[in-house]
């Protein structure tokens, strides 16, 4: 590796990548039309690791479709202008693992999974382990495994998929920590 890449955490454990790590910024900008009316929409800038500009995008707000600005591009200002905050709830949950058993995350959860944690607070002797798609892993006394869904706006993908399940034996205390959305 040239020293751009390293150890990130994929879908399926941790793996390492060649692809160079880059920052995404967005701005909401407005198209101001020849009457007057202003449209607002996002731009996306995506710099390198070294910090250098290397794309730029102009998006609707939906982050998704490409839009093009036929006005003057201008900086939104005012309440009339300026686009509406998205809310969007999320909930955390948190279970405590003492005695042997395997708890399924996506079996629990009530809505779409974005984030996953599993901490080793105690292990027992053969101690606690996780499986996912790429299999079974052992997780020792004082570590912390997370899996999170990066957004994908392009493709509309911003959750986990299972498996992940996490399995306790005698002596293990474990608290897993999730966080979902309706």
């Amino acid at each position: 590796m040239s020293g751009c890449c390293g150890p990130i955490l994929v879908s399926n454990g941790t793996g390492t990548t060649t692809d160079p790590i880059t920052d995404v910024e967005y701005v909401t900008l407005c198209d101001v039309a020849a009457d007057g009316t202003s449209t607002a929409f996002l731009r996306r800038f995506v710099h390198a690791q070294d910090g250098t500009l290397s794309s730029t995008a102009d998006l609707a707000l939906d982050g998704a479709t490409a839009y093009t600005p036929t006005g003057t591009v201008t900086v939104c200002t005012g309440d009339t202008t300026t686009p509406p905050v998205t809310t969007q709830t999320a909930s955390t949950h948190r279970q405590v693992l003492t005695d042997p058993t395997t708890f399924d995350v996506f079996a629990a959860a009530t809505g779409t999974v974005e984030s996953v944690t599993v901490t080793v607070i105690a292990a027992g002797t053969a101690g606690p382990s996780v499986t996912t798609a790429s299999g079974t892993s052992r997780v020792y006394g004082g570590e912390s495994v997370t899996w999170s869904a990066l957004p994908d706006v392009a493709a509309g993908s911003d959750e986990l998929t299972g498996p992940l399940s996490v399995t306790t034996t005698d002596g293990d205390t474990v608290a897993v920590s999730w966080t979902e959305r309706p």
